[in-house]
């Protein structure tokens, strides 16, 4: 069912995440076809929660143009996950990387939910029948089973399912320390092996937000990188030092300017979450408790930004 609707919707970064960016001239064009011709397509949206179509949520609610809404009948978080991956891979215009990402994301959630149907289909049969009638573990059922129907599904072997599905939790390993890394493999614009992307993962989170920052920062591509990482990880494992382990070509041991850099690539999302905070949320409606949460962490960030520019001005 959809209908007109312009009121506030639920954007879960999560959900966000698994669609890959717009470009700069993509998201120009978009909202030049919005202005001129509405917004056709509608919004998908579960339990008010975005599921497709956050740009023209965007668009739409920043310049008071309609949008209608395509409510989806699912179950749990794990459907909605799912929903959004297979919605993204019938694209045709996403990246090599970013189809491997979801086929993995999408596989990882998807015997998920086989295990959790499989006990529920029979649930109202007998406790000493069902527990005859399930002799072994039904994840490692639901995951084989899975792993052969998408495999089927994309045209690959459940071999290749299971490597993508390693390259998707490696992928979320990085993005817990350096999230930006993520959006960035994903549209293409930082080039690393999935190979490499699982040896990352593997280092020590300090290490993990140096190298992402530089991967952000440089043009190095993955053929670099192939040499660099696995160079790092088997100088963790031995205990060699910095010193040691970096060649001519790798990367260096000590960047002053790599906390900064992190810092400063990290900021452009606080301020997207905040501009589009203010252009959904009714703050008329919301409570008091909220409100002052909110002043009293603005009023922090604001202390904290101003100190760190006088820092930075008084260095230089």
């Amino acid at each position: 069912m959809a209908e007109d609707n312009i009121y506030t919707l639920k954007i879960d970064e999560e959900f966000r995440h698994l669609i890959p960016p717009l470009s700069q001239s993509e998201r120009k064009q978009l909202e030049e076809n919005i202005i001129n011709d509405g917004c056709r397509e509608a919004l998908c949206v579960w339990n008010k929660t975005i599921l497709d179509g956050h740009n023209r949520y965007e668009i739409c609610t920043r310049l008071q143009i309609s949008f209608k809404i395509l409510y989806v009948f699912i179950k749990s978080r794990e459907e909605a996950i799912a929903w959004i991956c297979a919605n993204q891979l019938g694209r045709r215009n996403i990246t090599i990387e970013a189809r491997r990402y979801l086929i993995g994301k999408r596989y990882e959630m998807e015997k998920i939910i086989g295990a959790h149907n499989a006990v529920g289909t029979n649930q109202y049969v007998r406790k000493e029948a069902r527990s005859k009638m399930y002799t072994e573990p039904l994840y490692d059922e639901s995951y084989i089973r899975t792993r052969e129907r998408l495999g089927k599904e994309y045209h690959l072997s459940p071999a290749s399912i299971s490597k993508y599905s390693d390259y998707t939790k490696s992928l979320d390993v990085i993005s817990k320390f350096e999230p930006q890394l993520l959006q960035n493999v994903m549209s293409g614009r930082v080039k690393i092996s999935q190979e490499n992307i699982i040896s990352l993962s593997r280092l020590p989170p300090t290490e993990i937000r140096r190298i992402c920052v530089y991967l952000l920062v440089s043009s190095q591509n993955y053929s670099d990188t192939r040499v660099n990482i696995p160079k790092r990880i088997k100088a963790e494992k031995h205990g060699v030092s910095d010193a040691q382990s970096v060649s001519v070509k790798s990367m260096p041991v000590y960047d002053p300017d790599a906390e900064v850099l992190s810092l400063a690539l990290t900021i452009p999302s606080w301020i997207s979450s905040i501009n589009r905070t203010k252009s959904t949320a009714n703050l008329r409606e919301i409570s008091k408790s909220v409100r002052l949460k909110l002043e009293e962490e603005l009023t922090g960030l604001k202390s904290v930004a101003e100190a760190m520019l006088f820092a930075v001005k008084e260095e230089i």
